[in-house]
């Protein structure tokens, strides 16, 4: 999953989070899976049409996306982010894990419970109209929450949001439709820096808005 990730974050943010504090927390793993991959501590395959939304066989991703790593990740980060943000660790926490759950749905069966232990995915990635529809249907509700619950400061504000998720949206499709990439290396490090350009946009709009009153 990609922009799905993005769908819980976006309910959350405007009050005890920032929008783009939630965006890193939803893509945490993957943000450690990427130089795991470009360090070669965790492996993945690009194989063209392994499922019918994308080109990766993700066999080999332990110590980010295992059930029990996932687990720890998510508590570090948050008691992390409490502690230095003084409240909104819990979300930050769940958010973080709502990550594997998302994946769990999307994934075919790679997403080790503990070191070694069975694989579990629900293969929804292999229905290419029921994952993308998914993906921008959570996304899509994220938005609309995260809308209602904040205001613009200004008349950027208004249309900041607006274009930032409509981009988002094309992107996912883009994603889904794309050629597999030229290499497993060059495919981690344009994740990490998508990333870094999805959190910065986030920020963008954190600046023009406001919870609502």
């Amino acid at each position: 999953m990609f922009i799905g990730h993005y769908g819980p974050a976006a309910a959350a943010a405007g009050g005890k989070i920032k929008l783009w504090h939630g965006f890193v927390a939803v893509q945490f793993l993957d943000i450690l899976w990427a130089p795991f991959i470009l360090l070669g501590i965790e492996h993945v395959r690009i194989v063209e049409n392994f499922t019918a939304s994308n080109h990766l066989d993700l066999y080999h991703m332990p110590y980010t996306h295992s059930l029990v790593m996932a687990a720890f990740w998510s508590i570090l980060a948050g008691a992390a982010y409490g502690f230095m943000r003084k409240g909104g660790g819990v979300i930050i926490g769940l958010l973080v894990f709502s990550h594997w759950v998302l994946d769990f749905i999307t994934h075919k069966p790679d997403l080790e419970l503990w070191f070694g232990g069975p694989k579990v995915g629900l293969g929804l990635w292999d229905n290419l109209t029921l994952a993308l529809s998914t993906e921008l249907a959570l996304f899509g509700a994220g938005a609309l929450i995260y809308l209602k619950n904040t205001q613009p400061k200004n008349v950027v504000g208004r249309a900041a949001p607006l274009i930032i998720f409509a981009l988002l949206a094309a992107l996912q499709v883009y994603a889904t439709f794309s050629p597999p990439a030229p290499s497993v290396d060059e495919f981690a490090a344009t994740a990490v820096a998508s990333y870094i350009v999805i959190a910065a946009l986030a920020a963008v709009i954190d600046a023009v808005r406001a919870p609502a009153k």
